[in-house]
């Protein structure tokens, strides 16, 4: 039988209406699970897998704790994105990486559903990251001396694969509960994937659920590059960090 000739176009949002009925499939698939930390691990995977497969190569994804130069150390981040160019993983332990505060570019909370509790647990765990001491120092870029990078506000968010709210009040519910949030635990982008996906950046925007994949993808890949590169961590306060705690 012959192929259809090239048409020389791609329907793009057929192609991630198409990755998001896969998820959709792979994450209720993980519901099965009679352990709850079990489920949570395999949809953590989902996640993860979308971010190593579509997320630019300079970007890293793990579940993480975050650290700082003070010793002090984040909650625990379901993922965190963050790279290592100019900051090493101070403690890649099979337990949890321990990563530099100053490589992290967003960290997100993944539940199984969107409420009230969960959207304000992600919001702590962002102001826990967001509570840490980043430094910063002057590096070599192409031979030249640059001036320190000034450390930028790191996102955060939750992902999930559906909500506890009804479809007809998604979008209400979404934006009341997110309205009570601290400007330190702040929500920046988020995804559930058959409600419909949201960003806050000076105002709120909430996607129909057909593009719920789509919009949290773009927008946070603008986001993400809109960051700029991760500041270099002065590894001298870490060092003195450690006298300290002697």
């Amino acid at each position: 039988m012959a192929r259809p000739p090239d048409s020389g176009k791609l329907n793009l949002a057929k192609a991630f209406a198409r990755v998001q009925t896969e998820m959709l499939a792979q994450l209720s698939t993980g519901t099965m699970f009679e352990h709850p930390s079990a489920a949570g691990t395999a949809s953590e995977q989902c996640w993860l897998q979308l971010f190593e497969r579509y997320l630019p190569k300079r970007y890293r994804a793990a579940p993480a704790f975050v650290i700082d130069s003070r010793g002090r150390r984040s909650r625990q981040i379901d993922l965190a994105i963050f790279d290592n160019l100019y900051s090493p993983l101070l403690f890649p332990h099979e337990s949890g990486l321990h990563v530099a505060a100053e490589s992290v570019y967003a960290v997100f909370e993944v539940k199984p559903f969107f409420s009230g509790h969960h959207i304000r647990y992600a919001a702590e765990k962002a102001a826990s990251v967001r509570a840490l001491k980043r430094t910063s120092v002057s590096l070599l870029a192409g031979g030249k001396k640059s001036s320190a990078i000034e450390p930028r506000p790191i996102l955060a968010g939750l992902l999930a694969t559906t909500s506890d709210w009804p479809a007809s009040k998604f979008e209400k519910s979404l934006r009341a509960t997110l309205s009570l949030i601290k400007p330190s635990e702040r929500l920046d982008i988020g995804c559930a994937l058959d409600r419909g996906s949201f960003e806050y950046n000076g105002t709120l925007k909430i996607s129909p659920p057909e593009r719920a994949l789509a919009f949290f993808f773009l927008r946070l890949a603008d986001r993400l590059r809109a960051c700029g590169t991760a500041p270099a961590a002065d590894l001298n306060a870490y060092l003195d960090g450690m006298d300290n705690e002697a």
